[in-house]
């Protein structure tokens, strides 16, 4: 029976299926039946399908639409907060999927979740509402997020638009008022006419005060600055208008005004006028420009010859900056005002040299009393005292401070307290005991200066140190700075003969006897070379059997070109050289031959006095009580022994 009714829906259809093709005839009976339909046999139900497993959702990441529209995402892109989601039944032939591990403690299972039963959904048609405000807006109940305002919004199978509010003409605001028209304005002859009219009005109070003319804009000078022409207002406007271009103000350009020289203040003027003009130029600080070029070489004279070069716009210059009023021992500041107004290299360095003189003395205490310690450029600055390694450290820091190149020589020098060697002394061995410099200037020629002896004079343990400024120390060829200065570096020579150097033994053996004695004027003064004296050793034999009877006498100015007249101190005197005559019973002065350059006189040796007696060197200063510059030698001559004469000593020897 089973088997029957399991097959009895195929017999059924097969059997509609045959009336369909062959319909049997109205009154008679089928000649099939529906149970005779064979039955099949129906193959076994397949096993039933296994349940799939829900994953289980994470509690902390929430989901992310990325893909979804514009209606489900919220403000800035960001995840929408999960709706609860009803808990799935799982079927209960499947075994509960166990929960993950973590180390070797099972997590509790979660709590079933109760799915909250959804409010009724409304219909769209009362979706759509309209407020009286002017700023009200169509919206859907649905929940339209603000950025998708203005845009068409699906809400099932309906589509929705947002509607523009309703416009009420009536409910605009009113214009503003028209602004009256202005009067039509008034000039000085009209108002002058409405005065002389005034007693044809009944009443004077309903005019209008009368307003003062304003003044015309004055036409712009030559002499007017531009930026007072850019202020001035327009005649007929009460504000200011640009009449010129800002740039041509020079309102581009820079406005710093370099700061200026302590102790010393720029006097500027009260009046109006000078409101705009530039701060005057500091002249006490300004360089004499016609000293400046005078110090440049003469065309007949050699472009390297500094002894005849005129110094006197680096040496005045370098007067004005005491050290006291140098700001904090500024060794910076100080080079770049001693050096900044001159262009040569030779000048910024015999400024410094100059100034040194001025503002250095030597530490005689120290010095004498054996405490002479190492010292700095800035401690040397402060104290105003140093030996002669303080005045070439000083030198030196302002030369590089001033973009000069310059080096600190060590050695030994002839200088205080030497003796020069008698025939047959043993040779003294090198120590260094003096300090110098070496500067680079003009030509890029390498400069031996010693600003420690030009700055003064040592006298003794208890005589105060002398200021006594001797330029030749600046002046001199690297020759003749070498018979003084022995460097202990070999490639600090720097000589102009063409030699690398010289040894130690020629050094000390060029005065074994000792040399003449020369007074500081000579060259400072008359402008005399201190090795142009002849004879040169100190001594002179009255018999000498072996040498020629006549001793020649001869000095000269310091280089050929030098002009005393220009500058030295003036015109050259008259050179005499005073002997003791035979037997030095009969003194004489006797002037010397001169060509105005070199000076020379030969004398018989029995002439010159008895030993023990001096011979010297005179300048006649003063003849006839008058200064006696410019005196020839034919008038001195003339009036010799008839009028009163006066001399000053330059040079002198003994007679043995």
């Amino acid at each position: 029976m089973a088997e029957q009714t399991q097959g009895s829906i195929k017999d059924r259809i097969a059997a509609l299926n045959i009336e369909q093709v062959h319909p049997p005839t109205p009154s008679a009976r089928p000649s099939y039946s529906y149970e005779q339909a064979p039955a099949k046999k129906r193959p076994p139900p397949p096993p039933p399908r296994p349940q799939p497993q829900l994953r289980q959702q994470t509690i902390n990441n929430p989901p992310i639409f990325s893909n979804a529209t514009t209606l489900t995402r919220q403000s800035g892109n960001l995840p929408i907060e999960e709706a609860p989601q009803p808990v799935p039944r799982i079927s209960p032939a499947l075994p509960p999927r166990p929960s993950p591990r973590i180390g070797s403690q099972q997590s509790p299972a979660l709590p079933p979740r109760s799915s909250p039963a959804l409010p009724p959904r409304k219909s769209s048609e009362h979706s759509m509402r309209r407020r009286d405000s002017s700023e009200s807006v169509s919206t859907i109940a649905s929940g339209i997020s603000a950025y998708s305002l203005g845009s068409a919004a699906s809400n099932g199978d309906q589509l929705y638009h947002i509607r523009a509010p309703a416009y009420d003409p009536s409910k605009l605001p009113a214009l503003p008022p028209k602004k009256a028209p202005e009067p039509p304005k008034r000039d000085s002859a009209t108002l002058r006419a409405m005065r002389s009219t005034s007693s044809d009005r009944p009443d004077k109070r309903l005019l209008p005060p009368v307003l003062p003319s304003r003044p015309t804009a004055p036409v712009p000078t030559r002499q007017e600055s531009k930026a007072q022409e850019y202020l001035r207002p327009q005649r007929s406007q009460g504000f200011l208008s640009p009449r010129v271009s800002a740039l041509s103000l020079g309102m581009n350009q820079s406005t710093e005004v370099p700061p200026p020289i302590p102790g010393r203040s720029w006097t500027t003027g009260n009046s109006a006028a000078q409101s705009n003009a530039p701060p005057p130029i500091p002249m006490a600080s300004r360089p004499n420009l016609s000293a400046i070029m005078a110090s440049k070489p003469l065309p007949g004279a050699a472009g390297s010859c500094l002894k005849c070069r005129d110094f006197s716009g680096p040496d005045a210059h370098a007067s004005r900056f005491p050290r006291e009023t140098i700001p904090s021992s500024d060794v910076g500041w100080l080079a770049v005002q001693l050096t900044s107004p001159f262009p040569s290299a030779t000048d910024k360095a015999r400024a410094i040299f100059t100034w040194l003189h001025h503002n250095v003395d030597y530490d005689v205490h120290s010095f004498f009393g054996g405490t002479v310690t190492n010292t700095t450029p800035e401690r040397t600055l402060r104290s105003g005292l140093a030996v002669c390694s303080g005045y070439a450290g000083l030198f030196s820091a302002l030369a590089l401070k001033a973009g000069l190149e310059s080096i600190v020589i060590s050695g030994s020098g002839k200088g205080y307290g030497h003796t020069p060697l008698r025939p047959g002394d043993p040779l003294p061995p090198l120590k260094s005991d003096h300090a110098w410099n070496a500067v680079r200037i003009d030509n890029g020629e390498w400069k031996l200066i010693d600003s420690c002896w030009g700055a003064g004079n040592v006298n003794g343990r208890t005589e105060p140190y002398q200021r006594d400024f001797k330029p030749y120390h600046f002046t001199m060829d690297n020759d003749e700075f070498g018979l003084k200065h022995f460097p202990m570096d070999s490639s600090h020579f720097f000589r102009n003969d063409g030699r690398a150097s010289i040894s130690w033994e020629e050094y000390i053996m060029n005065d074994v006897e000792e040399r003449l004695t020369l007074f500081s004027n000579a060259t400072p003064e008359h402008g005399l070379g201190e090795r142009t004296f002849l004879p040169a050793a100190k001594e002179i034999k009255v018999f000498d059997p072996q040498n020629d009877p006549d001793v020649r006498f001869q000095f000269a100015f310091i280089c050929p070109h030098w002009d005393n007249e220009r500058l030295g101190t003036g015109k050259p005197y008259v050179m005499v050289l005073h002997v003791g005559g035979r037997d030095g019973r009969k003194t004489d002065w006797i002037p010397f031959q001169t060509d105005g350059k070199v000076w020379w006189l030969d004398v018989d040796r029995r002439e010159l006095g008895a030993p023990g007696q001096k011979v010297s060197v005179y300048a006649v200063n003063s003849f006839n009580n008058q200064d006696a510059r410019g005196l020839t030698y034919a008038e001195y001559k003339s009036k010799k022994g008839r009028v009163a004469m006066g001399f000053a000593g330059i040079a002198m020897w003994e007679l043995v």
